[in-house]
């Protein structure tokens, strides 16, 4: 899942904490096992839905649509609570219907990676296309890497720049320990004949 859709949920148990008299962590738990089995209770998720829903990670997250599985499973009974259940639950319900904002939000950054990966195919087809200020690290070596060879070093011009992908040697020191390896480096030349990108 893409860091800037991860950005805009929250932390799983912050949602589950919404529910008065919840159990924590069995909560947690029956969220990540409907959503990764798509069917809580009474509804299916699509791929795409389980995939927004939560995200496993050190810190769990939820977004609006797991905070939607999470009440269907606390109005279905089937989250463990030290109390009878809460006839309304009105913050959790707020997040819920933040759902339509998120879901547009997730389309957008969707869209935008989409328009660069389209716009780096371009480019690494036809460095010449390329604007200058489009020019770094990881463009050189994609471009490198497609027109000369995968560890190949050498010059590609890119935007009318030259760029190169030269050999750094490895550390001496490190050689005493492991077998060091030299790192590509990807640079290039600006318009006012200063070096850019990696320090070699």
């Amino acid at each position: 899942m893409l860091w800037d859709i991860r950005t805009r949920m929250k932390p799983a148990l912050g949602i589950i904490d919404l529910i008065p008299n919840v159990h924590r962590t069995p909560a947690l738990a029956a969220l990540r096992r409907a959503v990764q089995e798509g069917r809580p209770a009474t509804i299916r998720l699509s791929e795409e839905d389980r995939e927004l829903a939560f995200h496993d990670a050190h810190v769990q997250l939820t977004s609006p649509i797991g905070a939607r599985v999470l009440k269907i499973l606390h109005d279905a009974g089937h989250l463990k609570l030290k109390k009878p259940p809460a006839k309304t639950l009105p913050a959790l319900e707020a997040y819920i219907a933040t759902e339509p904002a998120f879901r547009a939000d997730v389309a957008r950054i969707l869209a935008a990676e989409e328009a660069k990966r389209l716009r780096l195919a371009q480019i690494i087809a036809n460095p010449a296309c390329a604007r200058p200020e489009e020019i770094n690290p990881y463009l050189i070596d994609k471009v490198i890497s497609h027109h000369l060879g995968h560890a190949a070093t050498g010059t590609v011009a890119i935007a009318g720049l030259p760029c190169h992908r030269s050999r750094s040697p490895g550390d001496p020191a490190e050689a005493e320990r492991t077998r060091a390896e030299d790192r590509l480096l990807c640079w290039w030349t600006d318009s006012t004949g200063q070096r850019q990108g990696e320090a070699g």
